[in-house]
């Protein structure tokens, strides 16, 4: 066993940074040293009401790996991102390629050890090898981006696609790029914060808007193809989607809920709207959607480098939470640097 500094929950709005144990990866696991950790909008959820006391979140980790368990040939010193499910592929759910569903799945940095640490273990199988020019750290990256790649797959986005995307955080600015790069003509954003807009535009928006009730006069009935909810908490942003799609269209939900919200049963029906919601990602060919979203860092690496506007020592976690949980900062990616 080795002592390695990690993050852990402590409380609402808390957390602290101790010295934890780490053994040698188990057959068919590896052991990284991370380089670079981001905070999720669901590591903020956590955060406001206290995440399971003593657990180490971090879902959006790169690394370099450095042990290797039996019968594991990645390379010692690879490069690598995490997806951070670990299945079984033996029941329904992984069979069907819907990992996410598995039911035995260990979601690392929720309900087993993650990335805000000196070191992480992670299953050979969600270990993805890093374009040449993505710097370690920047696979912390690749999570947030496979969380895109399935949303813009439910969304059924293609070649000329009209596509809003509701809410400006890392996800929906992800999602503008990936929508972007599957084919979609026309983006549109709304964007609680000026700073969030900007960028925005600055990726390739179409027009961006400070919610949807605006968005939906200022389109003055324009056809949309898709609607992708990025906000949640309490929002009516799913209502907002409904309205903005066109009869037929689709609204992928991607938003965490704090409580059930009202739906507009009436509009969703004579519409025949197709409301889906999607969450993290899967592998429904041959290859995985985290794959694909690895593989993309190659070409999205420099709009995706500026979603990252803060960085903090592991050592500084507590700051690096407040900063990421107040916008007044003007964060979007808050990312921990071990």
């Amino acid at each position: 066993m080795s002592t390695e500094r990690a993050v852990v929950w402590s409380g609402p709005r808390a957390v602290d940074v101790v010295d934890r144990e780490f053994g040698e990866p188990p057959p068919g696991w590896v052991r990284l040293r991370v380089a670079g950790a981001g905070i999720c909008g669901s590591d903020l959820h956590n955060y406001r009401r206290g995440g399971p006391p003593g657990g180490v979140p971090g879902h959006e980790v790169g690394g370099v790996v450095e042990a290797l368990g039996e019968g594991v040939e990645l390379g010692v010193g690879a490069k690598v991102s995490v997806e951070p499910v670990a299945v079984c592929f033996d029941c329904y759910e992984c069979l069907t390629g819907q990992t996410w569903h598995c039911q035995n799945r260990v979601f690392l940095g929720g309900d087993g050890a993650g990335g805000m640490a000196g070191v992480m273990l992670a299953p050979e199988t969600s270990v993805y090898p890093l374009p040449d020019r993505v710097p370690a750290e920047s696979g912390s990256l690749a999570e947030p981006v496979a969380v895109a790649v399935h949303a813009v797959n439910e969304a059924g986005v293609r070649l000329g696609s009209r596509v809003v995307i509701l809410g400006a955080g890392t996800v929906g600015l992800v999602n503008l790029l990936v929508a972007r790069r599957a084919g979609a003509t026309e983006v549109f954003l709304t964007a609680r914060h000026p700073f969030q807009a900007e960028m925005a535009r600055a990726f390739g928006a179409t027009a961006t808007f400070p919610d949807g009730e605006t968005a939906r006069k200022e389109l003055g009935g324009l056809p949309v193809d898709s609607v992708i909810e990025t906000v949640g908490g309490d929002a009516p942003t799913i209502t907002e989607g409904i309205a903005l799609v066109r009869n037929r269209g689709t609204v992928v939900v991607l938003g965490a809920f704090g409580a059930d919200v009202a739906l507009p049963a009436t509009p969703l029906l004579l519409k025949e709207v197709r409301l889906v919601g999607a969450v993290c990602y899967g592998r429904p060919g041959p290859r995985t959607e985290f794959g694909l979203a690895t593989d993309l860092l190659d070409e999205l690496i420099d709009p995706l480098s500026e979603i990252v506007t803060h960085t903090f020592p592991l050592d500084r976690a507590p700051e690096a939470f407040i900063a990421a949980d107040d916008k007044s900062t003007g964060s979007i990616k808050v990312r921990l640097l071990p």
